[in-house]
């Protein structure tokens, strides 16, 4: 009778460190995953942008804004393009117009919405009484946002936005959003309403 109780208690015994080895080995893997987890997230943030990007920052003057008051301005005149970038430390805003018979540039600060220029120049004799216009005005109704079209061009091209454009080539309207990554600059042309990449070229 001893002997089977000696048994039974042997038995217990070896159940019970089998678990504690069990518990211990569940352990390990748990901080093993967390972490795999850790480092998966880490690599995901460093892909992307950085904060000195276009892409993440917010202006008190949107570039409607900034349309808005050359329109004010130059209520003769299209728009012929729109440029957000960092010029000497501040980001500005050029909007380009055009009118039958004259050019228009006018520059904002994107952070305080001060004007800081307003430049006329009359058209050419050939490109005067509304040649010139017909062929550089933009259409900016339905076109999509800035920030949709840099977050499109960092998809296609990771790094950061240094600066963004709408021009018009044709009849096509069409972003053209700069991205740099390390030493090197890449310009992607997005079509500006349905932002289908229409061309990337790396700058040399």
């Amino acid at each position: 009778m001893y002997k089977k109780l000696a048994a039974v208690g042997v038995t217990v015994l070896l159940v019970g460190a089998l678990s504690a080895c069990s518990f211990g080995d569940d352990d390990k893997d748990t901080s093993s995953n967390n972490g795999s987890k850790e480092t998966t997230s880490s690599k995901s943030s460093s892909n992307n942008s950085s904060t000195d990007s276009l892409q993440n920052k917010n202006f008190d003057m949107s570039y409607e804004d900034a349309v808005s008051a050359f329109k004010d301005k130059h209520s003769d005149a299209d728009i012929s393009g729109v440029e957000l970038e960092k010029n000497l430390g501040k980001y500005v805003y050029t909007v380009d117009g055009i009118s039958n018979d004259n050019e228009y540039e006018m520059k904002f600060n994107a952070e305080t919405k001060e004007q800081m220029s307003d430049e006329t120049d009359k058209l050419d004799q050939e490109d005067a009484g509304g040649v010139e216009k017909e062929n550089e005005k933009l259409n900016l109704d339905g076109i999509k946002t800035p920030k949709e079209a840099m977050d499109k061009a960092i998809s296609s091209q990771a790094g950061d936005v240094t600066s963004w454009n709408i021009e018009r080539e044709l009849d096509t309207t069409y972003y053209e959003v700069t991205v740099k990554q390390d030493n090197n600059k890449y310009d992607i042309k997005l079509n500006a309403k349905t932002l289908e990449v229409l061309q990337t070229e790396q700058d040399d």
